[in-house]
């Protein structure tokens, strides 16, 4: 009889071991892997408090990269904590929809690698963050200084806005808005206890009928500008009116014209800058008054803008290039592939000082956005997160009326279902 064959104790012990340092290995695996994750983590739950500030916040994780659905909870846990050391706590729903905040975090992805984006919802206020990660390793790489776009809601509208524009006459500040039969004035409304009114709101003040010598075409487009010697002029096809100071109130008269159009702006633009507008056609045909002595091609929106050499002028064509005129040269601008037809150059602290604020390319069925861009050279290089914009943006200009750092922009966006337009009050912070 065979006697029954047992494992040797040594070889036993062995295998037990092995079985405990497995096991080990096992569990501390999702430690080390949530561990990758800690430094881009509290880097962008830093930029989150930044722009949020103490409080209680609703925190929602959309995965639009190739991570794998078992790593978001590992990554939630980390921003949570790294906000709670920040003063940011991401109660329930119900605490986050009292005090109005909500924070929306999408991983997603570039050529370059992660890309980590933030928006912070306070009111009818959004900010915008992104951190760049390296999917890799895991680590955050340092971007150098980044913009973060903040717009914040001023008027609605119901009937069609062409342009909208901030002027300042001493202390009193006007919001204009060009319809396509009306120039209508906003003025801050002061607090009235009681009257469920938000302090600074803006009311409407008054309302000019624009009598127009010809019909319209059907794309009718708009343009408000400062004037060097009274408050503004409105451009429409074949028409042009000029706004005054009266006073505490403002005149508005209008007369047919046939005049070039004021491209450039006020931020840097090339003085005395005019373009023949074509409104059969819906854009600039690319004839410049004075012009640069060369030919160019037509265009949707114009700009000018600061250049190490001088000023140049930036051209959106309406074959979807981009284009700068600096030194007496025009050249095709790299990166601005996604750009859509209208743009704003702003000024801030950050980066070179000068930015470009564009609205997205293609149908905005889904909703448009917008993203701040540096020249450097003749490339375009994007400087902040897209701000998702629910409409489609149809008007952007600079405006004066930006941060105390620099300048803002005026941005016209057109939203459905119900049809009504939204006139924003944009501007580009640091992070």
């Amino acid at each position: 009889m065979k006697s029954a064959r047992y494992n040797p104790p040594q070889r036993m012990m062995d295998k037990m071991r092995w079985a405990v340092l497995v096991a080990a290995l096992v569990g501390l695996l999702p430690a080390a892997h949530a561990g990758n994750w800690e430094q881009p983590a509290g880097d962008l739950a830093k930029q989150i408090a930044a722009l949020a500030g103490p409080g209680l916040a609703r925190l929602t994780i959309r995965n639009e990269s190739s991570l794998t659905a078992g790593e978001i909870p590992a990554i939630r846990r980390l921003l949570e904590r790294d906000l709670r050391g920040f003063g940011v706590v991401t109660g329930g729903s119900d605490s986050a929809t009292l005090i109005g905040t909500l924070i929306r975090v999408t991983l997603s992805e570039n050529l370059q690698g992660g890309l980590w984006v933030a928006e912070v919802l306070e009111g009818t206020e959004t900010r915008v963050t992104m951190l760049p990660v390296s999917l890799g390793a895991a680590a955050a790489v340092s971007s150098g200084p980044a913009l973060t776009l903040r717009r914040t809601l001023m008027i609605t509208e119901t009937e069609p806005v062409l342009d909208a524009q901030l002027f300042s006459v001493g202390t009193l500040q006007r919001l204009v808005v060009l319809e396509p039969e009306r120039v209508v004035t906003y003025i801050r409304s002061a607090p009235v206890l009681g009257s469920g009114m938000a302090s600074g709101s803006w009311v409407e003040d008054q309302r000019f009928v624009i009598a127009a010598g010809r019909p319209l075409p059907r794309d009718v487009r708009g343009e408000l500008v400062a004037a060097p010697d009274h408050l503004f002029e409105a451009y429409l096809p074949g028409v042009m009116c000029s706004g005054t100071n009266t006073g505490a109130q403002i005149a508005v008269a209008c007369a047919d014209s046939d005049d070039p159009w004021p491209i450039t702006g006020s931020v840097g633009g090339a003085v005395g800058q005019r373009a023949f507008y074509n409104a059969l056609r819906d854009f600039f045909t690319g004839v410049l008054a004075p012009g640069f002595g060369m030919e160019l091609p037509s265009f949707y929106g114009a700009s000018g803008i600061p250049r190490p050499t001088g000023t140049g002028l930036l051209l959106n064509t309406v074959d979807g290039r981009v284009m700068l005129i600096e030194n007496n040269g025009v050249k095709a601008v790299s990166g601005a592939n996604d750009w859509g037809s209208d743009f704003a150059v702003v000024r801030s602290e950050c980066g070179s000082g000068v930015q470009v604020l564009v609205s997205g390319s293609g149908a905005a069925a889904g909703g448009d956005s917008l993203r701040a861009y540096e020249l450097v050279g003749r490339e375009a290089i994007a400087v902040s997160a897209p701000l998702p914009v629910e409409g489609a943006v149809v008007a952007m200009h600079a405006s004066e009326n930006g941060t105390s750092a620099g300048t803002g922009a005026t941005v016209v966006v057109r939203r459905d279902a119900p049809l009504r337009y939204e006139v924003w009050d944009g501007s580009a912070l640091c992070n």
